[in-house]
């Protein structure tokens, strides 16, 4: 019986922490819409979400990073790890952005939401400072995941420098440009694709 309970209690502690993490969102965003980014405090979300503060911390580091999401870019670069090994670079990153439909965060039906106060709030200086923090983070962690796939020291091989500096640019141009949705992310990597050939 109690080797039942241990494995029940792991994704109950699991679903709480979504209805924790769900409510300190929607919070903030209803507070963000109703008074704007920068009138809007911890406090106040804290206290609309109805949790502590070091709860709120636990989940977001920064009233910035609900613009962005617990775990901005996570599921493609899981999926980039994961890909067959025998592909190239470009191969893993277009079989990660084909397996997880270009998503950079979590579940979609927040997403549209959260790029619409995220461009309307990106001219905020701490926001965009924060965008630039998610970008390099998001590119070192490519180069490092590169470096694995082609079993080479990053340090003495250029190449998955390279590749994550020019998989930056997508990025960059995901967070800091709204990511238009004329411009999928697979199409952006056939543009990469395009201008080496070229």
């Amino acid at each position: 019986m109690r080797g039942e309970d241990e494995e029940i209690e792991p994704g109950m502690r699991d679903r709480k922490k979504a209805r924790t993490r769900d409510g300190i969102r929607t919070a903030a965003f209803d507070l963000f819409e109703e008074q704007g980014f920068e009138r809007t405090t911890v406090q106040q979300i804290c206290r609309r979400a109805d949790v502590a503060h070091r709860t709120f911390f636990r989940y977001y580091p920064t009233k910035e990073a609900l613009l962005f999401g617990w775990d901005f870019g996570r599921l493609l670069l899981d999926a980039f790890a994961g890909a067959p090994a025998g592909l190239d670079l470009w191969a893993a990153m277009e079989h990660a952005l084909t397996s997880t439909d270009g998503q950079w965060e979590e579940s979609a039906e927040h997403a549209a939401r959260r790029r619409r106060l995220r461009g309307e709030y990106l001219p905020v200086q701490s926001v965009r400072n924060y965008a630039l923090i998610v970008i390099d983070t998001l590119t070192q962690r490519t180069a490092e995941l590169a470096a694995d796939r082609l079993g080479v020291d990053p340090g003495a091989d250029l190449r998955p420098t390279a590749f994550a500096t020019l998989f930056a640019g997508i990025v960059r141009g995901h967070v800091l440009d709204g990511g238009r949705d004329t411009d999928p992310l697979p199409s952006w990597a056939e543009a990469y694709r395009a201008v080496l050939r070229s």
